[in-house]
Parts: C-alpha cells; sequence; structure tokens
C-alpha cells in the first residue's frame, strides 16, 4: 500500500498543472473533466470552484477519518459537507489548489479519491448495518473492504470503458443495491454454511436495468475471483466508442443473457487456473434476544448485540452543516465503542451504542436533523452545483418539507422520495416508491422546470423492479401534489404502498391533476 501511496501522489502534480490550464481556458471544461473525473475532482457548474470526493471506504469512517474531515471543513472555511448516495464524503466550493493539497494530505492518512470519478471501479457499497443486522448470516464488511483495497491499489492501471460498480449486502432488504449493481453480493446460508448470491449487469442511469442472477450460490471466498473476471469480461466486452453504451449492463444485450454468463464463466475459469487471492473466513457473531428498552424507529435501530442501538442521522438532503458536525464530534467523544457508517441514503449511521448514549443521540438527530421518513428523503447535489444538472433538485426536496410543515401535516405518512436533478439517477430515483428526475419541459410555447415522476420501485432479493413513470411534473407544483397525498394517505389510513396497489385509480386521479 505505501508504494501505491507514491504512485497516487505522483500524479497530483501533472493533475493541478491540467486544473490550471482548464482555469487559464487552455482546455475545456470536458477536456478537465476526462482528467479530473479519475481522481475524485469535478469542476463545479460555479466558475472556479471544485468539488472533492473522499472515498470512506465502503461507509466505514474510521475515527481518524472522520477527524481529518472535521479538520478539512474547519480548515477550508466550509459551511457544510455532503455525505453520497455511495457512501463517500464530498467537499464542495474548494479553489482547485485546494483541492489538490487535500488529496496529497488525504492520501498520507490512508484516505483516497482516485477512483471517485471517471472510467474506474467506484467505492465498493455496503449494507450499513453489516456486522449488527439482526438476521444477517454473516458479516460481510470484510469482503467489502478487501475487495475496495484492491480497486484502490489497482485504480491507476485500469483502463476501463467506463465506471464499475459492486455491491455487498447483508440480507434480502438489500441496502448496498446489490441486484442493481455491476456486480453485486448478498450473504444467504445454505446449508449451514454462508454463502453468496451474486447479481450482475445491474445498473441505473441511461437504458437501466436489474441485475442478472448468477445460476448457483458462492462461497465467499471465492468473491475476488468473481470480481476480478467481471473487470477482465468488462475490459475486453465493454464498448469503448459509445459512452452512453459503455456499461456492463448492455453487453447481454448485444451477446444474449445465456451467452454473457457463458463467457463471464470462462473469464471466472480463467482467473482461478491463473491468480491465488487471500481468503476471508465468514465469521457471524452470536445473536441473543434481549429486551428492548429503546423503541425500534426510522433513526433508532435495535442491534443484534444484545443491549446496543444504531442511531440514524440524516441531513436535509445529505449536507451535514458544521455547527451539526461538530455537535456530533463531542458526542462521540463520549462514546469510544461507537463505529461510524454512511449508508446508500446520505446518512450516518452511528452504531454500538448502549441506551444512554443513543438517547443522546436520538435527541441530538431530533432537535437538529430529519427523523420523519419524507424528511429522510433523498437529493442528489443538483444544480446549481453539479456541471451535468438541469434541475434544482435539493431545492425540490425542502420545497416539499416546508408544504408539508405549512400544510399542518405532521404525521409520518409519507414515504422518502429520491430526487434526481437529471435522469442520471444520482439518488436511484427509478428505484424509490416515489421518485423525480429534473427535466426540462415546453408548455404553451414556454420552457418550464419541471420533474419526471415515477412511481412503486422496488428493491430487494428477487423483487428489484423499476418503478412505473407516470409522466411529468411543474417542478412549482410538485409540493402540494405531495400534500394532497399525504391527506389522502391519511383519510384512508394506508402506507403509499398499500394505496397504491388497492386504490390505484384513486391515485392515478390524484397524480394526473398535477400532469402535464
Amino acid at each position: 500500500m505505501e508504494s501505491c501511496k507514491q504512485l497516487l501522489k505522483d500524479e497530483i502534480p501533472a493533475f493541478r498543472s491540467a486544473g490550471h490550464a482548464f482555469l487559464n481556458g487552455e482546455i475545456s471544461r470536458m477536456e478537465f473533466k476526462g482528467k479530473s473525473g479519475g481522481m475524485g475532482c469535478y469542476a463545479q457548474k460555479e466558475n472556479g470552484k471544485f468539488m472533492i470526493r473522499l472515498r470512506t471506504p465502503s461507509g466505514v469512517i474510521s475515527r481518524e477519518h472522520f477527524n481529518l474531515i472535521l479538520h478539512y471543513a474547519d480548515q477550508y472555511n466550509l459551511d457544510k459537507i455532503h455525505l453520497t448516495t455511495r457512501q463517500a464524503v464530498q467537499l464542495h466550493d474548494l479553489s482547485l489548489d485546494e483541492v489538490c493539497d487535500i488529496m496529497d494530505n488525504a492520501i498520507d492518512h490512508g484516505l483516497f479519491t482516485r477512483g471517485g470519478g471517471g472510467n474506474f471501479p467506484r467505492n465498493v457499497a455496503l449494507s450499513p448495518l453489516a456486522g449488527v443486522q439482526k438476521g444477517e448470516p454473516f458479516d460481510v464488511t470484510p469482503y467489502a473492504l478487501q475487495v475496495g483495497s484492491y480497486f484502490t491499489v489497482n485504480a491507476p492501471h485500469y483502463k476501463l470503458p467506463r465506471k464499475l460498480k459492486a455491491a455487498f449486502s447483508s440480507g434480502p432488504e438489500d441496502t448496498a443495491c446489490a441486484t442493481l449493481t455491476d456486480i453485486g453480493f448478498m450473504a444467504i446460508e445454505e446449508n449451514k454454511k454462508p454463502m453468496f448470491r451474486v447479481w450482475l449487469a445491474g445498473g441505473l442511469g441511461s437504458g437501466p436495468a436489474a441485475g442478472i442472477p448468477y445460476d448457483e450460490p458462492i462461497p465467499p471466498e471465492d468473491v475476488m475471483y468473481h470480481i476480478e473476471a467481471i473487470t477482465q469480461l468488462f475490459k475486453a466486452e465493454g464498448d469503448y466508442q459509445n459512452k452512453s453504451k459503455a456499461r456492463i449492463r448492455f453487453i447481454p444485450r448485444r451477446m444474449g443473457e445465456e451467452n454473457f454468463l457463458k463467457t463471464y464463466r470462462e473469464y471466472l475459469f480463467q482467473i482461478k487456473e491463473k491468480v491465488k487471492f487471500d481468503e476471508i473466513k465468514a465469521e457471524r457473531s452470536e445473536e441473543n434476544p434481549w429486551e428492548r428498552e429503546l423503541s425500534p424507529s426510522n433513526i433508532c435501530i435495535p442491534q443484534k448485540q444484545a443491549g446496543y442501538y444504531t442511531v440514524v442521522l440524516h441531513p436535509l438532503c445529505g449536507q451535514l452543516e458544521k455547527n451539526a458536525l461538530l455537535n456530533l464530534a463531542g458526542l462521540l467523544e463520549k462514546c469510544p465503542d461507537a463505529e461510524l457508517r454512511l449508508s446508500m441514503n446520505e446518512e450516518l449511521y452511528v452504531r454500538n451504542l448502549n441506551k444512554s448514549q443513543a438517547e443522546e443521540f436520538l435527541h441530538f438527530a431530533e432537535s437538529k436533523l430529519m427523523t420523519t421518513k419524507i424528511q429522510m428523503s433523498v437529493s442528489c447535489v443538483g444544480t446549481p452545483t453539479c456541471q451535468i444538472g438541469i434541475m434544482q433538485s435539493q431545492s425540490l426536496c425542502q420545497g416539499i418539507i416546508t408544504e408539508l410543515k405549512e400544510a399542518g401535516i405532521q404525521e409520518d405518512v409519507l414515504p422518502s422520495v429520491h430526487i434526481s436533478g437529471c435522469p442520471n439517477s444520482c439518488s436511484r430515483h427509478q428505484m424509490a416508491q416515489i421518485g423525480f428526475a429534473g427535466k426540462k419541459k415546453r408548455v404553451n410555447n414556454e420552457v418550464i422546470d419541471a420533474f419526471e415522476i415515477q412511481v412503486n420501485g422496488k428493491i430487494g432479493a428477487d423483487v428489484t423492479e423499476m418503478g412505473e413513470i407516470l409522466g411529468v411534473m411543474a417542478a412549482s407544483s410538485i409540493p402540494e401534489f405531495m400534500a394532497a397525498l399525504a391527506k389522502n394517505l391519511l383519510t384512508e389510513q394506508k402506507d403509499f404502498t398499500d394505496f397504491y396497489e388497492s386504490k390505484r385509480e384513486a391515485f392515478m386521479e390524484l397524480a394526473g391533476k398535477y400532469l402535464i
């Protein structure tokens, strides 16, 4: 790893030079993006401002890395940090040289940005409750970290058509989206043995697709062979010419699923013949029944370890303000055994809290953060920050919450919504119960701000399914629509999924009033 660190550091001067060339108008924004993405950095839409993505490995944040991120926020006068939908941390509104300095310093502490964008493997997704989740067959954390470390070491040497994503889920709820990624692993127990189910060639964005189930469970010690097999297949069969079809999910469409799986098995056989990877033994901690003193809720989760809880901290739109970050640091100082994990929903999970510690964190969350499902909605950064964003996704999220408050709707009745500022699916809007994707719409010869609405998406073992596209709503009318929907749910005393499936005609009539 030390040689890898030096190799990554050696790349920074050339990147810094390219950044200044971009600022001086010597290379275009797109040319710079081609260089910056792989370094985990993007120019924001605002001139002279940049974002850097710190790849907290699979969302596992050590105390050292938490304090380092806090230090960066203080050193560069940042008023907030952004928790992403792939378990990383983004720092925004930086200068180019500040980005390069952070990149260099973070490497010294084992926190990397390389591969945070561009044609490289992304942060390996992991269930945030892995290791503490009730009912999990075994802890999948070591496997996610092993794959992430392997990707980091090899990132400078990869030549992939586009990005590659891997995921590890603890169970059928699929909180890491294993059924919806390039290669996903889900822990199961078969014949009293720990095993993984595997899905291949899934993904969102352009031409989305659910993953293809691999035909048999695999032993945990085979994980790295499958990772290398899908990587080599992607390098050989991926489309290097057409960027819009340069993801793994397009390969089985071209060659057919049966031939794709056959080719995949051939690569797997070759890898096993040539390479020997270190094996990790699957370990399952004991689960003992215990009397819970705190009631489970959206933000309080009893662990399988007796007497311990996880508290979920969800800042609005994933934007954790500096004051809240400082308060969090103070609380953590009193909890030496607490662990930090990021989720896929812009949240921070604080794990291994006893009752009194959990109560303190719950008070913190209830006073400063989001606690109801609708408040805990997911939104990408959107405009004006994102280069390719079309709509202000965070403004829509904030507008919905404000509308509900003004309408006096306090009950936790609406589901979380997932809002993407464009069709690129950064919020996974296709898989949400209610999802929105930003676009422009011409109405009466006027182009207006709008969002496509998609409903009843599902994710989980054997149930993953894209939501139904209903049409387009004006951005300005969506908060009113959500308030009207909440009133219907309260009247019917149903949750959204039940209402949609049992009262579909009534829902479609309501939604139809707002479609344009």
